[in-house]
């Protein structure tokens, strides 16, 4: 199987007119899952994926960016006063659900990755719980 950038995979799944502002993997579950993650100028788009290999397995969810809001903080997990890469957004979507992200490029290093994914999602999410 093909693996495929995150970018591609939202790209995929926008309508006409749209164009792709932020894309990237996070897990879900507790790590037992993974997304792709994408805002465009008008939607926040989760695109389901294989674990181990990036890859498209169908668009999960699609929600304006006007009706979707992020919790007012976010938590990076700290172990023994380390940053051990995990750090967790919650997106109230717009059916009043939530659900819970830990938004990193990989399952094992780039600590910084989770953090710098949530921040794109602040500075385009102008929503807040």
């Amino acid at each position: 199987m093909q693996t495929i950038d995150p970018e591609t995979i939202i790209a995929s799944h926008i309508e006409p007119g749209e164009s792709v502002q932020t894309a990237f993997t996070a897990y879900v579950n507790a790590g037992l899952r993974r997304r792709v993650i994408g805002a465009t100028d008008r939607r926040l788009i989760v695109v389901r994926s294989g674990y181990f290999s990036l890859s498209d397995k169908g668009l999960s969810w699609a929600d304006p960016l006007d009706q979707v809001a992020l919790y007012g903080s976010y938590s990076v997990w700290l172990k023994s006063g380390l940053n051990t890469g995990n750090a967790y957004v919650r997106i109230r979507r717009a059916n009043g659900s939530t659900v819970t992200f830990n938004p990193r490029n990989s399952f094992i290093g780039q600590t910084g990755s989770a953090e710098a994914n949530i921040k794109k999602l602040f500075a385009l999410i102008p929503g807040r719980v």
